[in-house]
């Protein structure tokens, strides 16, 4: 069955006529969950939990459904649905269609997938709407509104940090189903796509990391109440190959209109929506003037090119390989230099970068603890809601080797000798400039995407120095598979949906570059222009360093 059968539309007549039969009818409903959950030995656990959790109300119960039951449905989801992949710049996750739909299918459809259908509706009956209110003490929930999918996170597939505050949202909920049957459906947390949830600095603004990490486990069920600005959480890394960390997701909803315990407005608060937060925490640092002016400028002194020389490779200031370079940039507005460092500098850098990702363990495909990395002059760039990874001070105070080189390659990509190759190359003149040293850690750093709003043109220029310990690595870092790249996309136009998550396809995109071992780039990004740095896969060759700078031109 494809997913497109699931989403064909349905008569909501008959479909309402369906769920009040299976639902609201039912006197087998609390057979269908683990035995002892309705309890009131179980609620009252269950309530006591909730009340003394953090960083917000949330739980998870051990045993949720009926084991037989969720053995079927495990089945007939492998057996009867399709998944397609979806990925954007704050998730990667294999999908199927809204389950709500499945009202919409014949007859011999919906009894192929008969466990499925039994599971859907035991979760939105009243006894459990009931049970989920009662526990967790948010109030009535809706009757009408189903919104619930089937995901399996397989290896690279990840879930970055939000609040899950988008529409009527009021209870959000995972039914786990890891593993294989062969495997009695074991998952090891080292496999994993663990929920991570986050408390906050203050509100609308996450800690850099979470406090809470809940493991998959078979017939687990976590649920936590959607609060505006402080529910974040997000979902580890699945980094084990040829496993599947198949789960339900789903929300309860807010009484709608015309439904018992409706309230006009009862979800909206005024705390900023997810886009609102994203571009709220990735506010731009104001651009610095050049300590001495910009002039236009044909060729490069003697001097000039003997600075350069101590730390560029010098087929790139050969005079007729810098024409050329001009030329394909004033073309395409994009050019990207590889082996942009001359040997000895490349070697000497590259040394330090990969004995500290060694050190940190980042060169193995596992899920490396939070706070991993901090040391020296690098602190945690965040919020996570918009961006994760370490960065140098502007000023050094250590001697730790990663501070000091990168610190140094800062200062030459600063200096007027660059800055007027740099005029020589894209024939623009920077009047202003802006830029960090950073380094994305495997499974845990990203940015977000954020548009360019400066009203004009930015030239961006990246030093990027990823971290290769073997020859399969560039092949790793290439194929883009393991995150690290930079995207280039169009801006959403009319996009009056602020709680929309930015995706990006063939049509969007407009450059991706690489995550290279010794590469600049040059993109000259027009205004409206979004761009980020994709999430470094735990199973990446290493960490992602790079010096990131961007300059305002004259018009």
């Amino acid at each position: 069955m494809s997913p497109s059968t699931i989403n064909r539309p349905f008569d909501n007549d008959r479909a309402e006529g369906i769920k009040r039969m299976k639902i609201d009818h039912s006197d087998s409903v609390i057979d269908q969950f683990y035995p002892g959950l309705f309890s009131q030995e179980s609620r009252t656990t269950l309530r006591q939990l909730v009340e003394s959790s953090t960083p917000y109300k949330h739980c998870k119960i051990f045993k949720l459904m009926n084991e037989d039951l969720l053995k079927r449905v495990h089945k007939e989801i492998y057996d009867k649905l399709n998944f397609t992949t979806k990925e954007t710049d704050i998730y990667k996750v294999n999908q199927t269609g809204d389950l709500a739909n499945l009202d919409g299918l014949g007859e011999e459809e919906r009894s192929s997938l008969s466990a499925l259908f039994e599971l859907r509706n035991a979760i939105y009956s009243k006894e459990f709407r009931d049970f989920v209110s009662d526990v967790t003490g948010c109030g009535p929930l809706s009757s009408k509104k189903m919104d619930m999918s089937v995901n399996t996170y397989t290896a690279g597939c990840h879930l970055l940090n939000h609040d899950d505050v988008i529409g009527t949202r009021r209870v959000s909920f995972i039914l786990y189903m890891p593993g294989d049957p062969a495997d009695n459906y074991y998952w090891e947390p080292s496999y994993g796509g663990a929920l991570e949830l986050y408390p906050v600095i203050k509100p609308d603004t996450p800690a850099n990391e979470p406090t809470v990490s809940v493991p998959p486990q078979w017939n687990q069920f976590a649920m936590f109440t959607v609060l505006p600005g402080y529910s974040f959480h997000s979902v580890e890394e699945v980094v084990v190959e040829n496993k599947h960390r198949l789960s339900i997701q789903g929300w309860f909803h807010f009484p709608q209109e015309g439904e018992e315990g409706y309230v006009k407005d009862a979800e909206k608060s005024n705390s900023m929506s997810s886009l609102q937060q994203i571009e709220a925490s990735s506010q731009e640092e104001e651009f610095k003037p050049f300590d001495t002016p910009t002039e236009p400028i044909e060729e490069l002194s003697a001097s000039e090119l003997e600075y350069l020389s101590e730390w560029m490779n010098p087929v790139y200031l050969n005079k007729d390989s810098m024409s050329r370079i001009s030329d394909k940039f004033l073309d395409d507005s994009v050019v990207q230099l590889k082996d942009i460092l001359n040997e000895a500098a490349y070697r000497r850098v590259k040394a330090i970068s990969n004995k500290a990702d060694e050190l940190d363990e980042f060169t193995e495909p596992k899920m490396p603890p939070h706070g991993k990395g901090v040391r020296g002059d690098w602190f945690a760039q965040g919020s996570p809601v918009s961006q994760r990874y370490l960065r140098l001070k502007d000023e050094i105070n250590t001697e730790e080797e990663t501070s000091v080189i990168y610190d140094q390659l800062r200062s030459f990509l600063k200096s007027d000798p660059f800055r007027h190759w740099l005029i020589v190359i894209t024939q623009m003149t920077p009047i202003g400039y802006r830029g960090i040293v950073r380094r994305f850690r495997p499974g845990h750093d990203y940015t977000l995407a954020t548009t360019n709003n400066h009203g004009k043109g930015l030239l961006d220029v990246t030093l990027c120095l990823a971290t290769e310990t073997k020859i399969v690595d560039v092949e790793k870092w290439e194929s883009c598979e393991y995150g690290g790249y930079e995207c280039y996309m169009t801006g959403h136009e009319d996009d009056d949906d602020p709680a929309t998550y930015r995706s990006f396809d063939e049509d969007g995109a407009l450059l991706t570059v690489p995550a290279g071992m010794n590469e600049l780039s040059i993109v000259l990004r027009d205004e409206g222009v979004m761009r980020f740095i994709k999430y470094v896969s735990a199973r990446a060759p290493g960490s992602r360093w790079d010096i990131s700078y961007e300059y305002e031109v004259a018009e």
